[in-house]
């Protein structure tokens, strides 16, 4: 008796684990891309568990990476991004050592923690790249780590040097804004580090940094400040990056997620934008001028008339250019891509109506502001 109910135990744990390889966005022993970039993960069980065991150090793991079939590399993996190491998806950043592919040893496969679309990036840095601005380029991907499908990620460049080397930009100094403290608030003016991340020359330089807290918060006239901001900060760039911002509800983007790199021809420093994952998300908790607050640089700088017009006209430009009905067809062509993938993802399946019928809702809802607060400054 006791031999054919251990004997059942076997089969019902063997018949569980059959079942378990044939759910709905579990993959083993296969990969496949769903006609996306494939993007292939092969780690041993030593490494993974540092990887695991290491969370919050990010410590990179010794990989096998391949992509799309056509590059694979022995080096390494570490988890990236800050409010995604506490989700179940989690980001990567993939270091191939000394190779490249399509001149680049750094990515991103990023989870786009909070955009259960996997849509908002990919739209919004279409729409920043329109005024002008340097922006990574990033794809929908398949997912893959000892070929389980992860699911659906965008596969993306990294803001780095390499970043501007394949542009043919000149950089030196980089400032990364973070934690939503980058707003050039004075408490922070004697606490850059916990408003920027420097990558340059020197270590710990905020030289240029320090520059602007000075100029916004000793030089009482607008005229002075303005004329010597010109000498360190590209103020088209800055514009576009804001009004952007703002177009798209990156209420997130005012006072974390962008940087300010010296470009060496221009001899000033350039505004670059990062981590859209959650433009368009709560359209109904805003109005346009309560983003523009959440930046101290840009509100002094739009006191300023001719400025202040420059700013508008850029954002009257985005409207004209991106109306509702194209931005919400962006959308749904990319859902469409990614559809198969997606709706075979183990998280993002759940989610295949309702989010994207959010989004749709939410950008009606911020396009009605944005024409209402061109309205307000004609």
């Amino acid at each position: 008796m006791r031999f054919n109910q251990f004997r059942s135990m076997v089969l019902f744990a063997f018949a569980s684990a059959l079942g378990l390889s044939a759910c709905k966005g579990v993959h083993f022993n296969e990969e496949n891309s769903y006609g996306l970039k494939l993007v292939s993960l092969k780690i041993s069980p030593e490494e993974h568990g540092l990887l695991n065991g290491q969370l919050l150090s990010k410590r990179p793991a010794q990989v096998q990476i391949s992509l799309a079939g056509e590059f694979k590399v022995n080096c390494s993996a570490s988890y990236a991004g800050r409010s995604s190491l506490d989700s179940y998806r989690k980001s990567y950043d993939l270091n191939f050592c000394d190779e490249s592919y399509n001149k680049r040893s750094h990515y991103r496969l990023s989870a786009q923690a909070i955009d259960k679309t996997m849509v908002r990036s990919l739209v919004g840095y279409g729409v920043f790249k329109f005024l002008g601005l340097e922006v990574p380029k990033a794809e929908p991907a398949t997912a893959y780590i000892n070929k389980k499908y992860l699911g659906l990620y965008v596969f993306m460049e990294t803001i780095n040097k390499e970043f501007f080397k394949a542009r043919k930009v000149g950089i030196e100094e980089m400032y990364k804004a973070r934690y939503g403290n980058a707003s050039f608030r004075q408490e922070f003016a004697s606490r850059l580090p916990e408003a920027f991340s420097y990558d340059g020359k020197g270590e710990d330089n905020y030289v240029l940094i320090e520059s602007i807290y000075k100029m916004l918060w000793l030089e009482p006239r607008d005229d002075l400040f303005v004329e010597q901001l010109e000498g360190v900060l590209d103020m088209d760039s800055f514009l576009s990056y804001m009004a952007t911002a703002l177009f798209i509800n990156h209420w997130d983007g005012f006072d974390n997620n962008y940087f300010l790199v010296f470009d060496t021809d221009k001899k000033k420093m350039i505004t670059v934008p990062w981590d859209l994952d959650r433009i368009w998300e709560k359209p109904s908790d805003f109005k346009a001028e309560d983003l523009l607050v959440r930046n101290e640089l840009l509100t002094r700088l739009l006191k300023v008339e001719s400025y202040h017009d420059k700013f508008v006209a850029k954002v009257a430009k985005l409207l004209a250019e991106f109306p509702v009905d194209r931005l919400i067809l962006e959308v749904q062509k990319r859902q469409e891509t990614a559809r198969e993938a997606y709706g075979q993802d183990p998280i993002l399946s759940r989610y295949q109506t309702s989010a994207f019928a959010e989004l749709e809702q939410n950008i009606r809802i911020w396009d009605l502001e944005m024409k209402a607060f061109v309205a307000r400054y004609p």
